[in-house]
């Protein structure tokens, strides 16, 4: 029965990466409303926690696999997912190559 614990472990994992994660983007959109002076939006900031909730997912999945603790896997998904777009952008190019002249 270990394989049952060992799997349960990896799915609260990913939910706690994803809760942080999810913070991190409501961090940016606070930030992005202080620095641009905008209203609020209840769509802009989901918008925004479903793109930083994807994003931490992926860094700290990314963390886990190249061999970081438990604890630095949560730092790198809040940073990806306070990030947003910026780390979705980067992850993009470091995993599948970046964008040459002649696929815009």
């Amino acid at each position: 029965m270990p394989d049952k614990e060992i799997n349960h472990i990896f799915s609260s994992l990913w939910v706690v990466f994803i809760l942080i994660a999810g913070w991190g983007g409501v961090v940016r959109y606070l930030m992005d409303i202080k620095r641009n002076k905008a209203a609020w939006s209840w769509v802009n900031a989901l918008a925004q926690i479903v793109v930083s909730s994807f994003t931490g997912l992926i860094g700290g999945i990314v963390s886990m696999e190249t061999g970081l603790s438990v604890n630095m896997a949560f730092v790198g998904a809040g940073l990806c997912g306070a990030m947003g777009s910026v780390a979705l952008t980067y992850f993009w190019e470091r995993f599948f190559g970046g964008i040459n002249e002649n696929q815009r």
